[in-house]
Formats: C-alpha cells, structure tokens, sequence
C-alpha cells in the first residue's frame, strides 16, 4: 500500500491546481480524503473525509487525486481486488503555482 501511495504523491503533481481567486484570497488548508479503487485497478470514487474549509480548495485537491489515480498503476501486490486508501493534500498561498 505504501508503494502506491508514494506512486499517488508523485502522480499528483504532475495535475497539482490551486485555484487562483484561493491562492489571492490566501486561503491554505489540509484536504484529506478516501479513493476507492477497483479490482482492476481503476479509480471509482474519491469522498472527502476533512475539509479544508475551503470549497475550492477541497474540489480541487479531489480532482488532483482522481485524475493522478487514474494515471498510476497499481503495484502487483494491490491488484486483483478492490481497496481504499486515504490520502490528504496541503495548500499554501506560497506554493509554487
């Protein structure tokens, strides 16, 4: 599980977005959330398990982490049955864009 969580990270920020009117607001906060992933390998749903307070910024770090999921594979040791890992991501108004 580890292997594909660290895969997940490094996927991630490859589609890493902080939305802009978040970043000029200075908004930062801690989303983390749940990614259920299939027998095969395919992501079938992401629910956010702590909000950052911040829709925009919970929506966006949703999105980051479906879509490196769908762009990961999945380790040998994990496939051939469905599994849920738990995942967070930070923003900060200083992050790089």
């Amino acid at each position: 599980m580890r292997q594909y969580h660290l895969a997940l990270g490094q996927k991630a920020k490859q589609f890493r977005r902080y939305p802009p009117a978040a970043r000029e607001a200075g908004w930062q906060g801690r989303v983390a959330m749940r990614l259920a992933v299939s027998e095969s390998g395919a992501p079938i749903g992401i629910s956010l398990l702590g909000s950052s307070n911040f829709p925009d910024l919970d929506q966006a770090a949703l999105e980051i982490m479906y879509l490196a999921a769908g762009h990961t594979e999945v380790p040998e040791s994990l496939r051939g049955r469905a599994f849920t890992i738990d995942l967070a991501v930070d923003f900060h108004p200083d992050d790089a864009p």
